[in-house]
């Protein structure tokens, strides 16, 4: 049986599949879960120049945790019945698989359930997959889950 699992979320309806799964097996376990969300600043740094220009970076970076302590509130209102623990992560210039993979290890995760969104093709090749990356780099099981 699980004794912690880390369920990583963003606004997508998979991760919403996802938040779902991971609760369900939690409870079913009697395993603490963990919800995560990742602030992403990486973006920005794709699209530093219009950012630079147009907005303040500080107020724009306070906006996407803002947002991600947001939708953690409202995972968390979601869950009964589990012992969950809400954590909003920063990349800060890293891959969102490798911060999510290096928390579960901090933790002793010992499963890592994620929503996978199905893109194919080109798509994934230019934008790839947090889902199947951290597949590869984690130490604990993960669940890729889909769109139900």
């Amino acid at each position: 049986m699980y004794k912690n699992i880390l369920v990583a979320i963003d606004d997508s309806e998979t991760s919403r599949c996802a938040l779902t799964e991971a609760a369900h097996i939690a409870r079913c376990s009697g395993a603490k879960l963990y919800v995560a969300h990742v602030a992403d600043e990486t973006l920005m740094g794709m699209h530093n120049r219009t950012f630079s220009t147009t907005l303040n970076l500080d107020n724009a970076l306070k906006a996407i945790v803002d947002a991600g302590r947001e939708l953690l509130d409202d995972a968390v209102k979601q869950i009964e019945g589990v012992s969950v623990e809400p954590l909003l992560l920063e990349a800060r210039q890293r891959r969102v698989s490798e911060t999510i993979a290096d928390k579960a290890r901090e933790l002793g995760c010992d499963l890592i359930v994620i929503g996978r969104h199905g893109r194919r093709g080109i798509a994934t090749l230019i934008l790839g997959s947090v889902a199947e990356q951290l597949a590869k780099i984690a130490d604990a099981s993960v669940l890729l889950v889909r769109k139900h």
